[in-house]
């Protein structure tokens, strides 16, 4: 490989990660959480609203396999649920078969307020990708899928750079 091409190959990857950084702080941003929450009619926290999308429409799901869903750690999530809790948009019940695991499931209103913020999520996504051609739309959602699949399915190596 030439130098030429190495060069072109680094300034791509920086391309990429510059790209993946900007994302990652959109995604994670207060301030975006905050406008997505205000145009839905939502008041709770980010960490919170996460939770309650988790649940969604599902069954009561075990604390553990919800914060597996919400890719958070049980603690994390445990405290959002008693938030969720108190303000009447989840519930927690023991599982009918095993007392001592804890179900959590989401209110009628947690269930319309979860609907509600992905409405604003998907309303705001088709807009700001209206412009975009099927096959670029359809391009990105191939390319992002195989980024992830790729990115977990390969170990980080020491490069020894020092």
């Amino acid at each position: 490989m030439s130098l030429d091409q190495s060069t072109s190959l680094e300034d791509q990857l920086g391309d990429v990660r510059h790209g993946l950084t900007r994302l990652g702080r959109l995604l994670s941003s207060r301030r975006v959480h905050s406008g997505m929450a205000g145009a839905a009619g939502v008041t709770l926290p980010q960490q919170a609203m996460h939770v309650l999308r988790a649940l969604g429409d599902r069954d009561p799901l075990p604390m553990g396999d919800l914060a597996r869903a919400a890719r958070m750690d049980a603690g994390a999530v445990s405290r959002q649920v008693r938030l969720l809790e108190e303000a009447g948009l989840a519930e927690r019940t023991p599982s009918p078969q095993h007392r001592s695991v804890v179900l959590v499931v989401a209110t009628p209103e947690g269930r319309a307020m979860a609907r509600r913020f992905e409405s604003v999520r998907s309303s705001q996504l088709s807009r700001a990708l209206a412009e975009w051609s099927d096959d670029d739309r359809a391009e990105l959602g191939r390319l992002l899928l195989r980024l992830v699949d790729d990115l977990q399915s390969t170990p980080y190596l020491s490069t020894d750079a020092d």
